[in-house]
């Protein structure tokens, strides 16, 4: 399942959020789908885990001493392969090759999902290089700067300013929204180590 079917965030809903009338052109889909992508990048990144799940490869492994496997990411999803890697010679090194599923799903976790679905379509919308298209492109459009908790009372601003988390009232969520789900500095899952591997992983956006 694609991360657009998990949580309904598409170049097309954040280009509503952000100003910008449908159908996209190729370039403003392109300018959005990748600022998805940053935004997937920075929870990534803030989590210390992938924020969907995603398949990886992990050379190098070790057993962990108890049936599993000292992988990099958490939460290990499914195991798909281990395949004994050999040294120039051919003799086996005890190191494996691994592929595996790993990350958060939103579809077992609505309140996270929820949470990450606002958060991105939030810092998407308010990407730069968006708002920027949305200032060229859409150049009346007005976006709320500000706005009470009733929303009797709105401000506005033009299309090339403001940013997620920016901290005022209406403002987009932060990073912050999501610190539940946040890596906990040592306190990892048993067997679960980040350590100098080769990992390749690929996000579900182009």
């Amino acid at each position: 399942m694609s991360a657009d079917e998990l949580l309904a965030v598409t170049p097309e809903k954040v280009a509503l959020r952000a100003g910008l009338k449908l159908p996209l052109t190729e370039e403003q889909r392109e300018t959005v789908a990748e600022a998805i992508s940053d935004a997937f990048g920075d929870v990534a990144a803030y989590l210390g885990k992938p924020p969907l799940p995603v398949t990886l490869v992990q050379r190098g492994a070790r057993g962990d001493g108890r049936g599993g496997w000292r992988l990099a990411f958490d939460p290990v999803i499914e195991v798909l392969s281990a395949v004994a890697e050999t040294g120039p010679d051919g003799e086996l090194t005890g190191l494996y090759t691994i592929t595996y599923r790993a990350g958060l799903n939103p579809a077992e976790n609505p309140v996270y999902g929820k949470a990450l679905t606002r958060y991105v379509r939030a810092a998407a919308a308010a990407a730069p290089e968006v708002r920027r298209v949305v200032q060229r492109d859409a150049p009346d459009t007005r976006l709320i700067k500000a706005a009470s908790v009733e929303g009797q009372s709105v401000t506005y601003e033009d299309a090339g300013g403001g940013a997620a988390g920016s901290g005022a009232a209406g403002a987009p969520p932060s990073l912050d929204s999501l610190k539940r789900w946040k890596r906990r500095g040592v306190n990892q899952e048993p067997g679960i180590t980040p350590h100098p591997l080769e990992i390749t992983w690929r996000w579900p956006w182009p």
